[in-house]
């Protein structure tokens, strides 16, 4: 089929007209990359296949903005990415080429993700894990990266200073011992601490409040 009219339609699009009146719009990138010309003769798998690149540019765009906001996981971004896009197979043809460009990268989105939650959050290791599981992290990258940058005495002393912020909340509000190591418990689980750590927490903490 020969391409009878190439319009351009803005500063990133580019009407494409057949002899037969069809019309695609492409952005110019794809049309300078095939170097597509008037007269050109195009067949029908030539023709899907600038339809697909189109497609996928588009895609990849919008995964560029979504990464210009925060880092993500492959899965964060194909999750996303569903929303918008309909083509599953194109999406992670996308985020592959991404991949091996390193602009996406599950280890380094990892190690990011760790030391800002433990950081800003004061994330127990246990919640990290859940956390990172659910973004599709693989359990060999997250072990790895908790070993190197997660440290048991530092998870106590941010539990130790969560249970201290809290501790005065609650006492603002009742002054029953009971119902304070109740509600101390369940903050800090909430914050994936485990049952050890918290009783021995709480337990000093409210021996040096008596």
């Amino acid at each position: 089929m020969k391409i009878h009219q190439i319009v351009k339609r803005d500063d990133k699009k580019v009407l494409i007209t057949f002899e037969n009146q069809q019309e695609i719009l492409l952005n110019k990138d794809i049309v300078y990359q095939y170097g597509l010309r008037k007269f050109d003769d195009l067949s029908d798998e030539q023709i899907e296949q600038l339809l697909k690149e189109e497609k996928k540019y588009n895609i990849k765009l919008k995964a560029l903005s979504l990464l210009k906001r925060r880092t993500h996981s492959r899965k964060e971004l194909l999750i996303k990415l569903k929303r918008h896009f309909s083509e599953v197979e194109l999406i992670e043809e996308c985020l592959s080429d991404l991949e091996q460009k390193k602009i996406i990268d599950d280890r380094n989105f990892t190690e990011l993700f760790i030391q800002e939650k433990i950081r800003f959050k004061k994330w127990s290791k246990s919640k990290l894990k859940s956390e990172l599981y659910q973004r599709g992290i693989k359990k060999e990258i997250i072990e790895d990266c908790l070993s190197n940058l997660f440290d048991s005495n530092l998870e106590k002393q941010k539990a130790i200073e969560l249970a201290n912020k809290k501790l005065k909340q609650i006492q603002s509000k009742t002054t029953d011992k009971k119902a304070i190591y109740a509600k101390l418990m369940m903050f800090l689980q909430s914050k994936g601490y485990d049952y050890e750590l918290i009783s021995e927490i709480l337990n000093h903490l409210l021996k040096t409040e008596e």
